[in-house]
């Protein structure tokens, strides 16, 4: 692996000429070449990176950050992004899209697949992870599997590659969510807590006939603030949040505007900004998350839909926290286990 290439070169690199560096008179004048021979070994070992990065297709000190769904809509606008601004992409979609890596998220063995493939294209270091496939079908095993359980196990797997970047100049995850969360009517709470649970059979019993997308999507949020606090993410280094869009012009919403209930619905929402986005307008928001710039934002859920959220929900949201000073001080000195 690339890395362990890196430690060896390290290792072997010639000593300078510490000693004869001590001395003095005529004969600390032969030993003047030495500090060419430490240009020389630091060469090698600049070398050694720059052979140990070629093979995982990043210049040195090229960051490389990985993208699922990166062959159509959001995804792929995010990649030319981050392309564009010099990063190393590493996409991830279903076979035959040409992604770098293929895999269907939707099954444990594509996820597994999904892990392997980038943690060996980026050679166990990743600087940035963007989770952004997903699906909006009727069939809640499907969606679950691909919007829940295909970011999570993903978030999961590749924590250890983004921990090890994060030891050498930081690492960041950005998960997209959905507005969804914030202005679907009768989402069914009790369905994405077993996703949480990690009982999907339970979600599809409490799911009943509702829409699959937003539970899966509330499920995938609630998951973000809990985590992204803690040991593994914000502990390790590795910043984590998620971006809730709208309406965005891509073969998805394509798909909702010809279902006879979806469509009306979303042709009827508010436009502050006068159109839907497209995915380019929002592109600069995930190259922004994944930057050192936002490096203090931690668990949080950035509504990037033009404006409907605000428009339906006006005061009621944000909300204050309700609760007591008594609790709150329980939670900050007592049981650390109930924050």
């Amino acid at each position: 692996m690339p890395p362990t290439k890196k430690t060896t070169a390290a290792k072997t690199a010639p000593k300078t000429g510490s000693k004869t560096g001590s001395k003095s008179g005529p004969k600390a004048a032969l030993a003047l070449p030495a500090p060419k021979k430490s240009k020389a070994a630091a060469h090698k070992a600049e070398s050694a990176d720059s052979a140990a990065a070629a093979e995982t297709g990043a210049a040195p000190g090229q960051r490389t950050v990985a993208v699922s769904g990166s062959q159509s809509g959001l995804g792929l606008a995010i990649r030319r992004h981050l392309e564009a601004a010099g990063v190393r992409v590493i996409g991830i979609d279903l076979p035959g899209k040409g992604a770098e890596v293929e895999a269907d998220l939707s099954k444990p063995e594509g996820r597994k697949r999904a892990v392997q493939g980038v943690s060996e294209a980026c050679g166990g270091t990743l600087q940035g992870l963007v989770a952004n496939a997903g699906i909006d079908a009727k069939d809640s095993a499907l969606t679950f599997g691909v919007n829940y359980d295909g970011a999570v196990d993903l978030l999961k797997g590749l924590q250890p590659a983004l921990a090890r970047a994060a030891k050498h100049g930081g690492a960041a995850a950005v998960v997209t969510v959905s507005h969804a969360i914030l202005i679907s009517p009768g989402v069914k709470v009790r369905a994405a807590d077993a996703l949480l649970d990690g009982k999907p059979g339970r979600a599809r019993l409490w799911l009943g006939g509702g829409n699959p997308y937003p539970v899966s999507k509330l499920a995938l949020a609630r998951w973000i603030r809990r985590e992204a606090p803690g040991a593994d993410w914000a502990g390790a280094g590795i910043v984590l949040n998620g971006v809730c869009p709208g309406a965005i012009e891509t073969p998805m919403l394509e798909k909702d505007l010809k279902d006879k209930v979806k469509g009306p619905i979303i042709r009827a929402m508010p436009k502050p900004l006068g159109r839907n986005s497209k995915p380019e307008d929002l592109a600069g928001i995930y190259e922004f998350l994944l930057s050192p710039q936002a490096r203090y934002i931690v668990g949080q859920l950035i509504t990037a839909d033009g404006g409907v959220e605000a428009t339906w929900r006006g005061d009621d949201w944000p909300r204050a926290w309700d609760i007591s000073t008594a609790r709150f001080l329980i939670n900050l000195f007592g049981n650390k286990k109930s924050r």
